[in-house]
């Protein structure tokens, strides 16, 4: 799964647990942290393995329940401490769904494999052991079957991921857009400054 499937499906289940748990929309932080855990599992693995020969495959080390529910588990308690539940929440829900997302198949083709998130006590048969090749193996699977959207004939797998990510941007609208005002604080750009550059 791409990138930007990891973060529409976890933003669509935060947003759900949201509703479900504190009666409203996902806040600005929280959103920042459920995209980021999202990403977390790949952007562990995908380094060490590829690129530095340290694990067997991109879908290993930071792929397995053995790390992320411990993981997710530190999360919560330290949020709790800090009384920032939400926080907790929006960690476990980004990683757990991404590990979910790897294992399961979603799309038409595709076999559901338990290895990764079950490693090391399920070996991954025909995993590559490269490595040297971080960005160039990034490059091809973030382009993947994209191009075929610019000749009008998308894949399958092309037009399941754009109808992932249409419905984050549709309910994170309807969430009245969570995170925008967070994301310009963590770049130093008050919101002020960002009225004064709209109207110029």
């Amino acid at each position: 799964m791409l990138p930007w499937e990891h973060a529409a499906i976890a933003y669509l289940l935060y947003s759900g647990y949201s509703r479900l748990r504190y009666g409203r929309p996902p806040n600005g932080w929280a959103v920042l942290v459920v995209l980021f855990a999202s990403q977390l599992p790949d952007l562990i693995d995908k380094p060490l393995a590829w690129q530095f020969a340290l694990i067997p495959s991109g879908r290993s080390l930071a792929h397995s329940v053995f790390v992320g529910v411990p993981l997710s588990a530190v999360a919560v308690v330290l949020a709790r401490q800090y009384e920032a539940h939400e926080i907790g929440s929006a960690f476990w829900i980004g990683y757990l769904s991404h590990l979910a997302t790897d294992a399961v198949a979603l799309y038409p083709g595709a076999e559901t494999n338990f290895a990764s998130i079950l490693w090391p006590l399920v070996s991954q048969e025909g995993a590559p052991h490269t490595h040297g090749g971080f960005f160039e193996r990034a490059a091809a699977i973030l382009i993947g079957d994209y191009p075929s959207l610019l000749v009008l004939e998308p894949t399958t797998n092309v037009l399941i991921g754009v109808s992932m990510v249409a419905g984050m941007f549709l309910v994170w609208n309807l969430d009245g857009r969570p995170g925008v005002r967070e994301t310009l604080r963590l770049f130093g750009w008050p919101l002020t400054k960002l009225r004064t550059a709209l109207r110029e």
